[in-house]
């Protein structure tokens, strides 16, 4: 992950403390017909702070096309940022040497998603296992959820400034304003962060 968004991470989660949302994936079932060039995965996914378990399926033209079409169906009712989201790299690396056989096929794979916002800024997503599938998975959900935190807390920020000004607390009101000017630029379009952004006259 680049140095912004752990930045940002940190705001997210000083914003939404308990609130902020953690997904581990679980399992999945993935079936691939070569013919038709079509894949169709179900995975579980847990929310950390609940334990609840869903599952998401999806179909496309590969795992990774799957999995992202899966989350955006289903995660998008909630959180419409993630309609505006795109792939825009995938890469796959073996760490050749890391693996316990002697064939190394058993050999950490580290897979890179990036993603390209509603307004053009990129980001990048990691994960290794020495499972490719796995990490291509993982590397997707972590996608998502930095989008979805994001979100949510440009929303919190928008609630605690309003908050803050019917206090008569100035401190506090610079403060929010700072995290919302720093959060719209690494979160994507949605109908809400688009009204308080106007309200507010925040530039993107």
């Amino acid at each position: 992950m680049i140095f912004e968004q752990a930045k940002m991470q940190g705001i997210m989660k000083e914003l939404l403390g308990d609130d902020y949302v953690h997904l581990g994936l679980v399992g999945y079932d993935l079936h691939e017909d070569f013919h038709r060039e079509e894949t169709n995965i179900a995975c579980k996914i847990r929310d950390d702070k609940t334990g609840e378990v869903t599952v998401i399926e999806g179909a496309g033209v590969g795992l990774i096309d799957a999995f992202f079409h899966a989350l955006l169906s289903r995660m998008s009712r909630d959180y419409s940022s993630l309609q505006t989201i795109s792939i825009d790299k995938f890469i796959v690396e073996g760490k050749i040497g890391s693996g316990h056989e002697t064939s190394q096929g058993d050999a950490l794979a580290a897979v890179t998603i990036g993603i390209r916002s509603s307004t053009g800024r990129h980001f990048e997503f990691n994960h290794e296992s020495r499972s490719v599938t796995r990490s291509g998975i993982e590397a997707t959900l972590r996608a998502a959820e930095y989008f979805v935190n994001s979100e949510r807390a440009f929303v919190a920020a928008y609630k605690g400034l309003k908050s803050s000004r019917t206090g008569n607390r100035n401190d506090m009101v610079e403060r929010y304003t700072g995290m919302m000017s720093q959060l719209v630029r690494n979160t994507s379009y949605s109908e809400v962060i688009e009204e308080i952004q106007l309200e507010l006259e925040i530039p993107s």
